[in-house]
């Protein structure tokens, strides 16, 4: 058993209990489980600042990694990227949960950050599956509809799955373009619920920030569309310059 303040998951991944890897959604180069990794190892880079005990892992949802440990906090995050060709943010809580206004901050800074539409704080009943759209203060009656929320609920533990825009439209190329940003909105949400205040980025540190250019060269590859295919893949990585030759 460990003791921790609260959790930041990545949505889909290795599992240790089937050994299996689940990519989660999938649009061409884009996978799910690798764009919330850079968001939760963007949000690690800042949560490293304060003293703050985070517990970090992937596949929540086949390994119930919270059982037998504690939080401090009693709740964390997991991060998801949507699909199904729509667009926005959007963070589902429990339905029994009844204060949410770090929830709601952390969806409309998002959307600011992003550039992309709010899409608001919800739930989704197990039973009708229906989803409800949720007011801070007001706790609804439902049994979750996600595992990963419903298990975690009976544990004792609040978890919001965030839902960072949708892979399979605009919204993807906008979410690679500000990793870091997410990554800060989401430490600061998890520092929030731990009743620590993170201090916003400082410019000087962004600017600061060293460009990382790649060239790729094509004569090093049997053919060019293998040295193309990894231009792409760099691309997709979230390098600042990628130059074929």
């Amino acid at each position: 058993m460990a003791n921790y303040n609260s959790f930041c998951f990545e949505g889909h991944g290795l599992s240790e209990v089937t050994g299996a890897y689940d990519p989660g959604a999938v649009n061409g180069n884009f996978i799910e489980h690798k764009i919330a990794e850079k968001i939760v190892n963007a949000a690690k880079s800042y949560l490293d600042g304060t003293s703050l005990k985070i517990h970090y892992d992937e596949n929540n949802y086949e390994d119930n990694d919270l059982k037998g440990n504690s939080y401090s906090s009693k709740s964390g995050i997991v991060v998801h990227i949507n699909a199904g060709k729509g667009s926005g943010v959007e963070i589902y809580v429990p339905s029994k949960e009844k204060y949410l206004t770090t929830d709601f901050e952390l969806v409309e800074r998002l959307s600011k950050v992003i550039g992309i539409q709010n899409r608001g704080v919800k739930s989704r009943d197990y039973d009708s599956e229906a989803t409800f759209k949720r007011a801070n203060g007001v706790a609804l009656p439902y049994r979750d509809y996600y595992k990963e929320i419903r298990v975690a609920w009976e544990q004792g533990i609040s978890l919001s799955l965030l839902e960072v825009g949708f892979i399979d439209t605009e919204d993807v190329y906008k979410i690679m373009d500000n990793i870091d940003k997410i990554g800060y909105e989401v430490a600061r949400y998890v520092a929030k619920n731990c009743d620590v205040d993170l201090k916003e980025p400082s410019k000087s540190v962004e600017s600061s920030k060293k460009k990382i250019f790649y060239r790729v060269i094509a004569g090093s590859f049997s053919n060019r569309s293998r040295a193309e295919a990894r231009k792409k893949d760099l691309e997709i990585e979230g390098y600042d310059g990628v130059f074929l030759e």
